[in-house]
């Protein structure tokens, strides 16, 4: 066996165990160098959906203003493509006692109806859309909400230094006998209005069920905004149907609550039939309106 002496080593090492080595090291470097290589092109890892849903729904009846939104859009199902909004629809809300009729909006895919009756509460509103020689139906029903009260609101707050008052409001707060969402705002988007699909930013959600994993519980997300004493603040309170609350725990444990501890992803069970997706929601809403220093 022929050896080689290498200066510093206190034996020697022969060819073979010397080429071993190198290529071990050669590997290691490979393997860290595209393991930190920057995967420009995401769309090559995007994941073709496994159910391709032909209409997804939101919207649906709310008891503090007579106008009701329902939007349709065919949903995406590439990464660099949108919603395309579903227009022509025949959309009709029955609420136990009458129909109630929508039509499209200058909005393309945002449907209007006007309710004019009492809220028939404990009571199914029935949800149905004719597209083309299809039709889809849901149900939700009517919960009424628990008023405000100033000791239960989810958020907190302290004076600064400055004399003004700065607000915590976490997006998820557990363990609520009611399952409720929240709209808290302040300055000009201060107005809840149900047919801005697109602003998540100031809702927070109780739930009545508890944490998704106590080890990981990924529920730290949370707004931290400042008033001066005399600004106001509007809170409105949103009930939710026990299935509409199960839905978006649902839809939260695959979105706020995913991480490394995140259980098995499953597919998201709306209220639509049909080969649809989403939740037409029946809400009661309570409103209120604080000055910053009375919080």
């Amino acid at each position: 066996m022929v050896l080689d002496y290498i200066p510093g080593f206190p034996i020697a090492l022969s060819y073979d165990m010397k080429r071993s080595a190198f290529l071990l090291v050669k590997l290691f470097v490979m393997v860290f160098i595209f393991g930190c290589k920057k995967n420009d092109s995401r769309i090559d890892v995007f994941n073709t959906p496994h159910f391709k849903y032909e209409l997804t729904v939101e919207g649906g009846i709310n008891t503090r203003y007579s106008q009701q939104y329902i939007k349709l859009t065919k949903p995406a199902l590439q990464p660099d493509s949108l919603p395309i909004p579903v227009s022509m629809a025949n959309v009709v809300v029955n609420d136990g006692r009458v129909n109630i009729t929508y039509h499209e909006t200058a909005t393309p895919g945002v449907y209007l109806g006007k309710n004019l009756g009492d809220p028939n509460y404990n009571g199914a509103y029935k949800l149905t859309i004719k597209i083309k020689d299809k039709t889809y139906t849901a149900v939700d029903t009517l919960r009424q909400v628990v008023n405000i009260v100033d000791d239960y609101l989810p958020l907190s707050t302290r004076v600064m230094p400055d004399q003004t008052i700065e607000f915590h409001v976490p997006k998820h707060t557990f363990g609520y006998l009611n399952p409720n969402k929240w709209f808290i705002s302040y300055g000009k988007d201060a107005v809840w209005n149900q047919s801005k699909f697109n602003d998540t930013a100031n809702y927070s959600y109780t739930h009545y069920l508890g944490s998704p994993n106590s080890l990981y519980p990924l529920n730290n997300l949370k707004r931290t905004f400042s008033l001066k004493s005399e600004e106001f603040i509007y809170i409105y309170k949103i009930s939710l149907s026990a299935k509409y609350a199960q839905y978006l725990y649902s839809v939260f444990m695959e979105t706020d609550w995913n991480g490394l501890f995140s259980g098995v992803p499953v597919n998201i069970e709306g209220n639509i039939s049909g080969n649809a997706q989403g939740f037409f929601s029946v809400i009661d809403v309570d409103y209120r309106r604080y000055r910053a220093k009375e919080l």
